[in-house]
């Protein structure tokens, strides 16, 4: 018998499919709380009205995130390098559907079948949402997760090396650190530790560097509270601090997509020269980093010793 690993990540709209992303990923109860026939049609109704917008964040990217193709790539990495083990890869929000890819999982066949959540930090909105389903379906029982990664030397590692090369050629550079934001009544009902695991994440990487630093959060949606400073004031803040030299790091994720291609890139570099930073660079998300597949190799094998 063998070993499956499946690695997971959110998923992301595809053209022409932007509203069946959307209806998705409104739908679930731990993003939107709502009795299942108001939230079916809340869920509905913000598909209708923000379909056409996500149509044209996807057609200023180019017309594609490359999100789903890079976690590929990570997979296939993994696999050349898990001995034994076969890799398959799942969305929660876009195809290939984690419900739809659990049900084709025959457990008789392996040993062991472990789940990597593609989130370094813990949050019910992410891992807890995975958990939620893989609890829901036939293998509930029959699988194994890997713990949040934020810590693992060797992401800390692959993020200061990425980091490294975005810095040459600056004097006082400031190290903005723009994670995917979260409402805030999903840490006050379920204590969701993503916000302190965030400031521990950027901590260990801002430390091996020597510079100074900041956490913000991006991706706002809707007229809930969500987790601040949002990285838009946080910008304007460190301007009147006197910060030139602006180094943004998208912490939360591990693949490009379209927050980093169209909100950091396009957006908020938009928002530097407005606010008259000298430089505005944005890190690349080194999602093959040698490190990077090190530290997931080991905290799969050290699952399946637990």
């Amino acid at each position: 018998m063998g070993n499956l690993l499946l690695v997971v990540n959110y998923g992301g709209p595809l053209r022409g499919r932007e509203g069946e992303y959307l209806r998705k990923l409104f739908s679930d109860p731990l993003l939107l709380p709502l009795p299942s026939p108001i939230r079916k049609i809340v869920a509905n109704l913000i598909a209708l009205f923000r379909r056409e917008e996500t149509s044209q964040i996807l057609s200023a990217v180019g017309g594609t995130s490359p999100f789903l193709k890079q976690t590929f790539e990570q997979a296939k990495a993994l696999g050349k390098l898990l001995e034994g083990w076969e890799v398959r890869v799942a969305m929660r929000y876009s195809d290939p559907l984690l419900e739809e890819v659990l049900r084709d999982i025959d457990p008789e066949r392996f040993e062991n079948i472990v789940v990597l959540p593609l989130f370094p930090q813990y949050s019910v909105a992410t891992w807890g949402s995975v958990k939620r389903v893989v609890e829901n379906s036939p293998l509930k029982g029959k699988v194994k997760f890997v713990e949040p990664f934020y810590g693992c030397e060797n992401f800390v590692l692959g993020w200061v090396e990425a980091i490294e090369k975005t810095l040459k050629g600056l004097e006082k550079p400031f190290l903005l650190f723009s994670a995917h934001g979260l409402p805030q009544y999903l840490v006050r009902r379920y204590g969701d530790p993503y916000p302190k695991q965030m400031e521990e994440s950027a901590k260990l990487i801002a430390q091996r560097l020597g510079l100074p630093y900041k956490v913000s959060y991006q991706s706002r949606l809707g007229p809930v509270r969500w987790l601040e400073p949002s990285t838009e004031r946080a910008m304007e803040e460190l301007r009147m601090e006197g910060v030139r030299d602006l180094v943004v790091v998208p912490i939360s994720f591990v693949s490009e997509n379209t927050e980093t291609l169209q909100e950091i890139d396009i957006d908020y570099r938009l928002k530097a020269v407005e606010l008259g930073f000298n430089t505005f660079r944005r890190v690349e998300i080194p999602h093959l980093s040698p490190r990077w597949l090190r530290c997931w190799v080991d905290v799969v094998l050290a699952t399946i010793k637990i």
